[in-house]
């Protein structure tokens, strides 16, 4: 049912090939250990196939998405896996109670809002998680992803250097650890923590 879902370039949709897969996959799978028996919730979770990822290791995933065409399509393509379910909301105002997620899965999200967003959507993760939860975020390091290539992602409201994104998370999530990958042409910075992780 992917074939539904039309790709822009920004968000991916499994059926394409090219390196895309790899820089949309890896990142669950690097979450997919973090997710083993806690409640999860994959914050823009697009077309839910990182929350089917997520699902295989996970009590229970709830994907969100500010998108009602791919909400729906999400849930009809992944009817079948008992333990995940797909609710249409914004990140920045998640329809989730308090602390009922374990884990807050954010890949590739927080650059698609307005800078004022960017903080209620962190704030809301930080409601959203349990006491001992753990975040797990990628964003793009603009100064390796836009500023070296003198690139223009007309997606992104806001792209942060590390830094940046460092006094952001500082307000709700002040422990945590960077790990960068090797960078190829389009590859992006990613980090990790004990409880938050940034790709």
């Amino acid at each position: 049912m992917a074939h539904d879902l039309t790709f822009t370039g920004e968000r991916f949709v499994p059926g394409i090939e090219g390196e895309i897969v790899y820089e949309h996959v890896h990142r669950y799978a690097f979450a997919r250990r973090y997710a083993a028996g806690r409640r999860v919730l994959d914050a823009a979770c697009g077309e839910g196939y990182g929350s089917a990822i997520l699902a295989g290791a996970a009590r229970e995933v709830v994907g969100v998405d500010i998108d009602p065409a791919t909400v729906a399509h999400a849930r009809a393509s992944y009817a079948s896996v008992r333990n995940l379910s797909f609710v249409e909301g914004s990140a920045a105002k998640l329809p989730l109670p308090d602390a009922s997620v374990d884990l807050v899965v954010s890949f590739e999200t927080i650059e698609h809002l307005e800078a004022g967003d960017q903080t209620r959507m962190l704030a809301e993760f930080a409601r959203v998680l349990a006491d001992d939860g753990t975040l797990v975020l990628s964003a793009p390091n603009r100064p390796e992803y836009s500023a070296s290539r003198g690139y223009v992602n007309p997606f992104h409201r806001h792209e942060h250097d590390r830094a940046e994104l460092d006094r952001l998370l500082d307000a709700h999530f002040p422990a945590r650890a960077t790990r960068t990958r090797p960078r190829s042409s389009s590859s992006r910075p990613r980090c990790e923590s004990t409880s938050t992780a940034l790709d």
